[in-house]
């Protein structure tokens, strides 16, 4: 059964500690937290949304000296077709963007750059909610100037075309050490990246929102004691009722 909008939802106002700890509670610890390699581009980055899944292989195709103008001409065109494109390949069904989406990656450390300035742009545009890579982001610089939500193992400058290629769409996956399915709830934040599987997601966001709500009760008692003033993170929540 698909994640209820109300549960992602929830998922929204956590912390991934909230999660982990739910996690914890239910006897799953470290099984479904993001390798530490995965971080943000930027400080405050964060979302929730049901993951979309996508894996690249690496190819080793390189591209011969030719004119620009060819070049140009070949960097996006099909392999099939004379070109070098990574992100095309008959057989394999190319991703459609939802409004929601959270867009995980499995590119096994590639150095490769998968996103970048323009396509995590052209996805935002779309709804897309935020990219979570094992592999690269490249123009980095300008992904952050426009506040592009992606969490990457790896930063770098290198164009993806011939070094690696679309295997997969749509199906299970490892990223950053855990299996990812379609349909997974992923939430990230500064901390990390975790992924909640579907069947679970529900029992996972009632626990973490209570947690969270015990949280901010605490730690009012500490703004009250430095006489500091309540912030966004500590008004405490809605009672959760079923």
């Amino acid at each position: 059964m698909p994640i209820s909008a109300r549960t992602v939802e929830l998922f929204q106002i956590l912390r991934c500690a909230d999660v982990c700890d739910a996690l914890d509670s239910m006897g799953l610890q470290d099984r479904y937290e993001m390798a530490l390699s995965m971080r943000p581009l930027f400080p405050g980055v964060r979302f929730a949304g049901v993951a979309r899944t996508q894996e690249f292989e690496q190819f080793d195709h390189p591209m011969p000296a030719m004119s620009y103008e060819e070049f140009d001409s070949r960097q996006y065109k099909d392999i099939e077709e004379g070109g070098y494109s990574a992100y095309t390949r008959p057989g394999v069904e190319p991703y459609a963007p939802q409004a929601g989406d959270v867009v995980v990656i499995a590119a096994h450390g590639a150095r490769a750059g998968i996103l970048g300035s323009a396509n995590t742009l052209d996805y935002m545009s779309q709804g897309v909610a935020g990219f979570v890579i094992d592999g690269t982001c490249r123009d980095s610089g300008e992904c952050i100037m426009q506040g592009s939500p992606v969490f990457a193992t790896v930063r770098s400058y290198t164009h993806p075309m011939g070094r690696i290629r679309i295997k997969s769409t749509g199906a299970p996956i490892v990223c950053a050490g855990v299996n990812v399915c379609p349909e997974d709830m992923i939430i990230a934040d500064d901390d990390g990246v975790i992924c909640v599987p579907q069947r679970i997601a529900d029992e996972v966001a009632r626990r973490a929102y209570r947690i969270q709500q015990k949280d901010r009760v605490d730690r009012r008692r500490f703004y009250d004691r430095l006489g500091r003033a309540y912030d966004a993170t500590v008004e405490l929540l809605p009672d959760l009722t079923d």
